[in-house]
This record gives structure tokens, C-alpha cells and sequence, in this order.
């Protein structure tokens, strides 16, 4: 067996058959579907108890544990050299199975793809807007790597991954409510590329409700969250302690960051100056004398400018200086 598809779904009744439905009548059919009920009180249980198809199967959690617990959960059970995510309130189109997996092994470098995807609504209104704001985030250019500790570059339903690769960056983070993907496709990273089919092969569906839409600061303090985490692991765990950073950004990036992350921030120690030409020179000076590790530049206009600058100085991007959003 080739792809081991996975959903998992909380209180999901009301997108869940349509999008069940939408994974039963790919084109490719080599492949099982493995469904986590993560402790529903809703008919999410009624609805996966009446399926018939051979290759469904559904695995019933007691308590809700979180989405990264029940996809750790279903894919542990999988037999597929390849897993497929399916979201339980978006659709597939027919042809995504066989279009991914053709896409996948024509490149060995390739650990995880995705698709370009559309931008449907739920129940609940939606503007026009945000549906094309978040089509444009999601199907952006390419450039995955150079963002590995920016941005998310896969819409998480879109994704298509090695099983092996998977396992060997531990899974999904369960300690992440919010940014569990984006946490993932940072880590996926190591063990090689990622990139995106060129066609439209998910609809993707938005609510005003949905947990990362509802609360912005919580969504942007796992992201930044995960970013240290993964900086401070990936970059430096060579130094057996925590890395010494400094981050350079405005006086406003810098009070966000003291009052929302300073103290859940168990990864690095950060020391700040605001970004402007004569801070640049004393960050390079103080990374020179060795009393800092790296240098972490909040992006913004002049973010290329800024990494030139350090760059003609011999320090490397994504080795020791790095780029994050803050508000």
C-alpha cells in the first residue's frame, strides 16, 4: 500500500461526510483512510459508525487530546509509505491522490508537498476578501526554504508526506494547539524539500470561528513559539545550553515579544535593539566579540537591505541570523 490518508476530527458534523466523500472517489484507489474521532459530543461518532467502505477505518478517542495528538495517533496506525492529510471540514478534489503522489516520487529530494488551493466558506459569513487574502497567502511564490523559520508554506491539508521522514522528526508537537503545522513543516526542513503542486487539487474552508482566525495573539505566540524552539534545536543544540540571541526590530516589536513571550519562552535568551543602521553595526560587533550566538531581525521593508548587510559581514541566513514576524 502506497497512502495512508489521515483526518482528524473534533465536533466535525457538519462538513465531515463532504469531506469523507471527497477522499472515497479519488481517481487513485490504493490506499486506506484511517479517521480519528478526537472525543466528538457531537454526531461526529454516528457519522463514522455508519460508514461501510473496506478501506475506512476509524479509530474512536474517549477525550479530546487536541488535533497533533490525533493525527500522532492515526498515523502511528498507518500503513502507507506516504500520508495524506485530509482537514474534516475541506474537500479533495478527485485527482489530488494521483496527482501528488506522480509529483512526490518524480523528485527524491522530496519529503512533503502540497497543492495550490481554493478558498470556500462555512455557515458562518465570510467576505470575499479574506477568502482571496487567504488563497493568495497559501498559493504564494515559492520560496520555502528561505522562509523555514518565517512562514508556513503548505495549507496543512494539502499535505502529502514521507511516513519515514515523519518519524524521523518525531511527528506532530502536541504541545502546539494552533501551530502544530506550521511547527511540523519547519522540522520537515531537515530531512529535505517541500514544495507545492501547481494546480488547485483542495478547497479549503474558512471560518470566522476557526481557533487560529478567532485569536490572533495566541496564533502568532505558537507560531513565534515554535520558531525559537526549532532555531534553538536545529541551529545550535551543538552548544548544550541555550542559545544567546539578539533580536533587532522596533520598539513596538520588542514590547510584544516582552509581553506575550518572555516568559514561555524556554528556548533562547534574547537580548533586543531596535533596528537601524548604527543597532546593525552593534549587533555585528557584540556577534564578533562572541557574546551573543546569532541574530534574530524582525521583517519588515528593509528585511533584504538588513540581510545583505550581515551578509557581506560573513554571517550566513538561517545558520546565524534569522527572520520572524511580530506584530
Amino acid at each position: 500500500m502506497e497512502i495512508s490518508v489521515v483526518t482528524a476530527v473534533y465536533n466535525g458534523e457538519a462538513y465531515l461526510e463532504e469531506a469523507i466523500e471527497s477522499i472515497l472517489r479519488q481517481t487513485y484507489q490504493d490506499y486506506e483512510y484511517i479517521i480519528v474521532n478526537d472525543g466528538s459530543n457531537d454526531r461526529t461518532k454516528e457519522i463514522l459508525d455508519n460508514l461501510t467502505d473496506s478501506r475506512v477505518k476509524v479509530i474512536h478517542l474517549v477525550k479530546n487530546g487536541g488535533a497533533a495528538n490525533a493525527l500522532n495517533i492515526g498515523i502511528k496506525e498507518a500503513k502507507g509509505n506516504w500520508i495524506a492529510l485530509q482537514d474534516a471540514d475541506d474537500i479533495s478534489e478527485a485527482q489530488r491522490l494521483e496527482r501528488q503522489l506522480e509529483y512526490i516520487k518524480s523528485d527524491p529530494r522530496l519529503v512533503a508537498i502540497g497543492s495550490l488551493i481554493q478558498c470556500i466558506p462555512g455557515n458562518d459569513r465570510v467576505d470575499e476578501s479574506a477568502l482571496e487574502w487567504e488563497a493568495r497567502f497559501f498559493n504564494c511564490k515559492e520560496q520555502f526554504r528561505n522562509e523555514q523559520f518565517y512562514s508556513t508554506p503548505l495549507c496543512h491539508g494539502t499535505g502529502f508526506f514521507s511516513k519515514k521522514a515523519y518519524e524521523n522528526i518525531g511527528g506532530y508537537d502536541p504541545t502546539f494547539k494552533i501551530a502544530y503545522d506550521y511547527d511540523l513543516w519547519t522540522r520537515m526542513f531537515e530531512e529535505g524539500d517541500i514544495a507545492r503542486v501547481s494546480e488547485i487539487l483542495y478547497k479549503y474552508r474558512i471560518h470566522g470561528s476557526s481557533l487560529a482566525h478567532s485569536n490572533k495573539i495566541d496564533t502568532t505566540n505558537e507560531i513565534l513559539l515554535s520558531t525559537f524552539k526549532n532555531i534553538s534545536e536545529q541551529r545550535f543544540q551543538h552548544l548544550k545550553r541555550k542559545p544567546k540571541l539578539l533580536l533587532l526590530g522596533t520598539k513596538n516589536n520588542i514590547d510584544f515579544y516582552k509581553d506575550n513571550l518572555e516568559h514561555k519562552n524556554h528556548y533562547l535568551m534574547i537580548s533586543f535593539l531596535e533596528q537601524n543602521l548604527k543597532n546593525l553595526k552593534e549587533a555585528y560587533s557584540i556577534y564578533r566579540s562572541k557574546e551573543i550566538d546569532g541574530i534574530i531581525l524582525v521583517s519588515n521593508q528593509q528585511i533584504d537591505e538588513v540581510l545583505r548587510f550581515f551578509r557581506r559581514k560573513g554571517l550566513s541566513y538561517r545558520k546565524n541570523v534569522f527572520t520572524i514576524w511580530l506584530p
